[in-house]
Protein backbone atom coordinates (compact mmCIF):
# COMPACT_ATOMS: atom_id res chain seq x y z
CA UNK A 1 0.00 0.00 0.00
CA UNK A 2 2.71 2.30 0.58
CA UNK A 3 4.04 1.85 -3.13
CA UNK A 4 0.95 3.06 -4.01
CA UNK A 5 0.56 5.93 -1.92
CA UNK A 6 4.58 6.90 -2.93
CA UNK A 7 3.25 6.42 -6.78
CA UNK A 8 -0.16 8.24 -6.22
CA UNK A 9 1.97 11.41 -4.79
CA UNK A 10 4.59 11.08 -7.38
CA UNK A 11 2.24 11.09 -10.23
CA UNK A 12 0.36 14.23 -8.91
CA UNK A 13 3.85 16.10 -8.24
CA UNK A 14 4.61 14.87 -12.03
CA UNK A 15 1.03 16.21 -13.53
CA UNK A 16 1.03 19.22 -11.66
CA UNK A 17 4.84 20.12 -13.00
CA UNK A 18 3.71 19.42 -16.63
CA UNK A 19 0.54 21.71 -16.21
CA UNK A 20 3.04 24.08 -15.46
CA UNK A 21 5.18 23.69 -18.56
CA UNK A 22 2.28 23.57 -20.35
CA UNK A 23 1.26 26.97 -18.86
CA UNK A 24 4.39 28.89 -19.21
CA UNK A 25 4.87 27.01 -23.08
CA UNK A 26 1.16 28.62 -23.43
CA UNK A 27 2.74 31.95 -21.99
CA UNK A 28 5.47 32.17 -24.76
CA UNK A 29 3.27 31.31 -27.74
CA UNK A 30 0.61 33.82 -26.59
CA UNK A 31 3.49 36.53 -25.92
CA UNK A 32 4.60 35.78 -29.50
CA UNK A 33 1.70 35.69 -31.49
CA UNK A 34 1.15 39.30 -29.31
CA UNK A 35 4.46 40.38 -31.32
CA UNK A 36 3.96 39.02 -34.33
CA UNK A 37 0.55 40.65 -35.15
CA UNK A 38 2.08 43.71 -34.13
CA UNK A 39 4.66 43.59 -36.29
CA UNK A 40 1.60 42.98 -39.15
CA UNK A 41 0.18 46.50 -37.48
CA UNK A 42 3.58 48.35 -37.62
CA UNK A 43 3.91 47.70 -41.57
CA UNK A 44 0.89 50.33 -41.93
CA UNK A 45 3.58 53.14 -40.42
CA UNK A 46 5.98 52.07 -43.44
CA UNK A 47 3.43 51.83 -46.09
CA UNK A 48 1.90 55.40 -44.42
CA UNK A 49 5.89 56.78 -44.41
CA UNK A 50 6.17 55.63 -48.62
CA UNK A 51 2.52 57.41 -49.01
CA UNK A 52 3.90 60.82 -47.14
CA UNK A 53 7.13 60.29 -49.83
CA UNK A 54 5.07 59.39 -52.74
CA UNK A 55 2.58 62.67 -52.06
CA UNK A 56 5.34 64.94 -51.51
CA UNK A 57 6.86 63.70 -54.53
CA UNK A 58 3.67 64.11 -56.78
CA UNK A 59 3.45 67.42 -55.19
CA UNK A 60 6.32 68.25 -56.87
CA UNK A 61 6.17 66.54 -60.67
CA UNK A 62 2.70 68.72 -60.21
CA UNK A 63 3.70 71.85 -59.58
CA UNK A 64 7.22 71.49 -62.35
CA UNK A 65 4.49 70.37 -64.77
CA UNK A 66 1.96 73.48 -63.73
CA UNK A 67 4.70 75.93 -63.87
CA UNK A 68 5.74 74.70 -67.28
CA UNK A 69 2.67 74.84 -68.74
CA UNK A 70 1.80 78.45 -67.11
CA UNK A 71 5.36 79.70 -68.89
CA UNK A 72 4.50 78.22 -72.26
CA UNK A 73 1.05 79.82 -71.93
CA UNK A 74 2.58 83.21 -70.79
CA UNK A 75 5.26 82.87 -73.51
CA UNK A 76 2.72 82.08 -76.42
CA UNK A 77 0.39 84.96 -75.35
CA UNK A 78 3.38 87.33 -74.80
CA UNK A 79 4.53 86.27 -78.29
CA UNK A 80 0.86 86.49 -80.37
CA UNK A 81 0.53 89.91 -78.66
CA UNK A 82 4.00 91.21 -79.22
CA UNK A 83 3.68 89.90 -82.63
CA UNK A 84 0.56 91.52 -83.49
CA UNK A 85 2.15 95.23 -82.26
CA UNK A 86 -0.15 95.42 -78.79
CA UNK A 87 2.01 97.17 -76.22
CA UNK A 88 2.79 94.59 -73.87
CA UNK A 89 3.60 96.68 -71.15
CA UNK A 90 -0.34 97.85 -69.99
CA UNK A 91 -3.89 96.87 -71.15
CA UNK A 92 -5.60 93.54 -72.06
CA UNK A 93 -2.34 91.67 -72.30
CA UNK A 94 -1.09 92.54 -68.63
CA UNK A 95 -4.44 91.66 -67.52
CA UNK A 96 -4.62 88.26 -68.85
CA UNK A 97 -1.24 87.50 -67.69
CA UNK A 98 -2.01 88.70 -64.02
CA UNK A 99 -5.44 87.11 -64.40
CA UNK A 100 -3.26 83.70 -65.19
CA UNK A 101 -0.47 84.04 -62.90
CA UNK A 102 -3.09 84.20 -59.59
CA UNK A 103 -5.07 81.62 -61.04
CA UNK A 104 -1.92 79.92 -61.61
CA UNK A 105 -0.92 80.52 -57.76
CA UNK A 106 -4.02 79.44 -56.48
CA UNK A 107 -3.76 75.86 -58.37
CA UNK A 108 -0.13 75.34 -56.55
CA UNK A 109 -1.90 76.79 -52.96
CA UNK A 110 -4.81 74.17 -53.95
CA UNK A 111 -2.60 71.33 -54.41
CA UNK A 112 -0.02 72.02 -51.32
CA UNK A 113 -3.19 72.52 -49.13
CA UNK A 114 -4.81 69.30 -50.07
CA UNK A 115 -1.05 67.42 -50.08
CA UNK A 116 -0.78 69.01 -46.59
CA UNK A 117 -4.63 67.61 -45.74
CA UNK A 118 -3.23 63.95 -47.08
CA UNK A 119 0.00 63.63 -45.42
CA UNK A 120 -1.82 64.57 -41.94
CA UNK A 121 -4.08 61.66 -42.88
CA UNK A 122 -1.16 59.66 -43.27
CA UNK A 123 0.82 60.79 -39.90
CA UNK A 124 -2.76 59.68 -37.97
CA UNK A 125 -2.60 56.52 -39.83
CA UNK A 126 0.84 55.98 -38.16
CA UNK A 127 -0.33 56.83 -34.69
CA UNK A 128 -3.46 54.38 -34.89
CA UNK A 129 -1.30 51.40 -36.32
CA UNK A 130 1.42 52.42 -33.83
CA UNK A 131 -1.33 51.98 -31.06
CA UNK A 132 -2.95 49.42 -32.27
CA UNK A 133 1.34 47.44 -32.40
CA UNK A 134 1.21 48.53 -28.70
CA UNK A 135 -2.62 47.22 -27.76
CA UNK A 136 -1.27 43.69 -29.65
CA UNK A 137 1.15 43.66 -27.63
CA UNK A 138 -0.46 44.67 -24.08
CA UNK A 139 -3.04 41.74 -25.03
CA UNK A 140 -0.72 39.56 -25.93
CA UNK A 141 1.65 39.92 -22.60
CA UNK A 142 -2.10 39.89 -20.76
CA UNK A 143 -2.36 36.37 -22.10
CA UNK A 144 0.77 35.16 -21.88
CA UNK A 145 0.84 36.37 -17.86
CA UNK A 146 -3.07 34.68 -17.78
CA UNK A 147 -1.23 31.00 -19.14
CA UNK A 148 1.68 31.60 -16.56
CA UNK A 149 -0.55 32.19 -13.87
CA UNK A 150 -2.60 29.40 -14.67
CA UNK A 151 0.31 27.02 -14.81
CA UNK A 152 1.21 28.69 -11.63
CA UNK A 153 -1.77 28.01 -10.03
CA UNK A 154 -1.49 24.40 -11.04
CA UNK A 155 1.71 23.38 -10.02
CA UNK A 156 0.67 24.98 -6.35
CA UNK A 157 -3.13 22.90 -6.24
CA UNK A 158 -1.17 20.05 -7.35
CA UNK A 159 1.47 20.81 -4.74
CA UNK A 160 -0.57 21.43 -1.99
CA UNK A 161 -2.87 18.48 -3.24
CA UNK A 162 0.61 15.78 -2.60
CA UNK A 163 1.12 17.19 0.52
CA UNK A 164 -2.59 17.14 1.59
CA UNK A 165 -2.02 13.56 0.71
CA UNK A 166 1.12 12.89 1.85
CA UNK A 167 -0.46 14.09 5.15
CA UNK A 168 -3.49 11.95 4.96
CA UNK A 169 -1.37 8.87 4.49
CA UNK A 170 1.44 9.90 7.47
CA UNK A 171 3.70 10.41 5.23
CA UNK A 172 4.62 13.24 7.43
CA UNK A 173 5.29 10.90 10.80
CA UNK A 174 8.17 8.67 11.75
CA UNK A 175 6.04 5.54 11.86
CA UNK A 176 5.02 5.43 8.20
CA UNK A 177 8.85 5.53 7.38
CA UNK A 178 9.64 2.73 9.28
CA UNK A 179 6.26 0.57 8.12
CA UNK A 180 7.67 1.81 4.92
CA UNK A 181 11.29 0.39 5.50
CA UNK A 182 10.09 -2.88 6.56
CA UNK A 183 8.13 -3.69 3.88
Amino acid sequence: MSFFQMASIGLSLYGAYEEKKAGDKASAFAAAIGEENAKIIERDIDIADRQIEILGRNLELSNERKGKGFNKFRGAGTAIYGGSGVELSRGAPVTVELASAAEFEYELSVDAYNTSIAILEQEDRKVEAGMRANVSRMGGQAQASAYAAQGTTALLTGLGTSIGNASDYGMFTQKYWDDFSVS
